[in-house]
């Protein structure tokens, strides 16, 4: 009666196990079915999204997995003797077979992946080199235009009465030449002016000059920097879909093989029997 009471609580927990273990497996499989639709295989974008999914949840089965064994382990520890059951009639059997499939399906995700991030990292590097030439011809059409040219015209004339009013006070130019956050160019400026006030025509032609390469080198820092940012982050999609997928498979498939092959091997009471007749 004893053995029979403390057999209950342990034979509770075990069938628990199991449960939480299949539903565990179960929901995840649920999961990657629904959470994808529509399946659009052929698209670049969904495959990336589907990997990203699987891959967050593949833990999920391999948990289910462990907590259903450990429920058969529970249940055959406390016995003398195993019933002899063929294997394919034995659910370990069976999971140990899943988790062998899902170690070869996240192999697979992990080379799918690494390829679908190179091919989306090479489009958006195309796409941002197709808009920065855009941008570039847009830009020379402008700077031919007249409209721009009356701009840069205007602008001139008011920054050229400006620093010539400004050179008209020189209590104002003296407390900028003396503030440590005037710009070293203006100060520069301001000092030559004094003694040659034609130093400002020269420095706004300069400057309109120099305008059109500013404009084409902000254009081409804009590119550099989205070039950089895209390659950032194909590396890291790939580095954390591609390893996590990766430890995955070899979890499952150490799972699913180092299983499989402890469950072909003939039981110690199978090599025995021989041996007692």
């Amino acid at each position: 009666m004893k053995t029979s009471n403390s057999r209950k609580p342990s034979s509770l927990a075990a069938r628990s196990l199991k449960v939480v273990g299949l539903l565990l497996i179960i929901s995840s499989f649920v999961d990657v079915l629904i959470i994808p639709a529509p399946y659009q295989p052929l698209d670049l974008p969904w495959r990336l999204e589907f990997a990203s999914t699987i891959v967050d949840r593949g833990i999920i089965p391999m948990i289910g997995i462990a907590l259903t064994f450990a429920g058969y382990w529970m249940d055959t520890s406390g016995a003398a003797t195993a019933l002899p059951r063929k294997k394919w009639q034995d659910l370990r059997f069976w999971g140990l077979i899943l988790s062998s499939l899902l170690g070869v399906v996240f192999l697979l995700v992990t080379a799918i992946h690494f390829n679908d991030v190179r091919m989306q990292s090479s489009s958006r590097l195309q796409d941002i080199q197709q808009q920065a030439r855009q941008a570039e011809t847009e830009l020379n059409v402008q700077l031919g235009s007249e409209e721009f040219q009356q701009q840069v015209t205007q602008q001139r004339t008011q920054l050229q009465n400006q620093l010539r009013g400004l050179l008209e006070n020189p209590a104002q130019v003296n407390q900028l030449l003396e503030s440590q956050q005037t710009p070293d160019q203006l100060r520069a400026l301001l000092e030559a002016s004094q003694e040659n006030p034609e130093e400002i025509d020269r420095f706004l032609d300069e400057q309109a000059a120099q305008l059109p390469e500013q404009l084409s080198g902000q254009i081409r820092e804009r590119e550099l920097e989205l070039e950089r940012q895209t390659r950032l982050a194909a590396w890291k999609s790939a580095f954390r879909i591609g390893t996590s997928s990766l430890l995955l498979a070899i979890g499952y498939i150490l799972i699913g093989w180092t299983g499989l092959k402890g469950m072909m091997r003939p039981s110690r009471a199978a090599r025995q029997a021989p041996s007692a007749n």
